[in-house]
């Protein structure tokens, strides 16, 4: 009979499910967080590992030690990305790369180490255009508020940015997808679980805001507008995010 493990839903937690796989020489079923993991196989037991911060530490570090830096990062990535089965892939990326190190990333013709690379390639794409698309509004109050819908779990990546770019204010920047948020009050952000928000604009950010319309359509050249090239330069999914686009957008 088989084995599946079931971890926190956390990369901490996934780490102490890795390293018991690894150090036990076992190949499990799957890995799944535990809500799924409670839906399970009727021919494999399941296994809860609990999460543990020593041996996540133990585990980055051996990672780093016995592969490299970028082998973690890239685990990393590939779990924010939140694709299905994504735990068992990074496993067997990991199998190899302690086999062969910093090489691992060369053995491009097994599908798990493609299967990573893609998945931390994903992750790192939306961060990227998180960190350009987000746009804070002014509440009452003085907090700047950004909601974002990612499609990767990316707060954790983008908040030190803004942290950096708006030293001295305070702000929150919340995913709305998973009901969480990153809250700086003039330093270090803090995570915390947000599933709803009210949101009271300042009336100087309505202005702000309806300023940057009349902007966006008075310099738009009606005989040249191109809605697919424009689709395809900003997916439409974003659009919800930017204040300076006309509500008939």
């Amino acid at each position: 009979m088989g084995v599946i493990l079931v971890y926190d839903g956390g990369f901490e937690g996934l780490l102490c499910a890795l390293s018991r796989s690894l150090e036990e020489g076992e190949a499990p079923d799957d890995i799944l967080p535990v809500g799924a993991g409670a839906q399970g196989s009727l021919f494999a037991d399941q296994v809860v590992v609990e999460a543990d911060p020593e041996c996540a530490m133990r585990m980055c570090s051996r990672v780093c030690e016995c592969v490299s830096r970028r082998a973690l990062r890239k685990c990393l990535y590939a779990f924010l990305s939140e694709e299905e089965g994504r735990e068992v892939r990074i496993l067997e990326y990991l199998r190899l790369g302690f086999q062969v190190g910093a090489e691992v990333d060369s053995h491009l013709h097994r599908d798990f180490v493609r299967a990573v690379r893609d998945m931390a390639r994903r992750t790192a794409h939306e961060a990227h255009r998180m960190r350009g698309f987000l746009r804070f509004r002014l509440l009452d109050g003085g907090m700047y508020y950004a909601p974002m819908e990612a499609r990767c779990d990316v707060l954790r990546l983008v908040a030190p940015h803004f942290a950096r770019r708006l030293e001295g204010q305070d702000w929150i920047i919340h995913d709305l997808v998973r009901g969480w948020a990153a809250l700086c009050r003039g330093g270090e952000p803090s995570f915390v679980e947000m599933p709803e928000l009210a949101v009271d604009l300042c009336e100087r950010e309505r202005r702000v805001q309806g300023l940057w319309r009349d902007y966006f359509r008075a310099i738009a050249v009606a005989e040249r507008r191109n809605p697919r090239l424009q689709k395809n330069l900003m997916p439409e999914r974003y659009w919800r995010m930017l204040v300076e686009i006309p509500r008939e957008h």
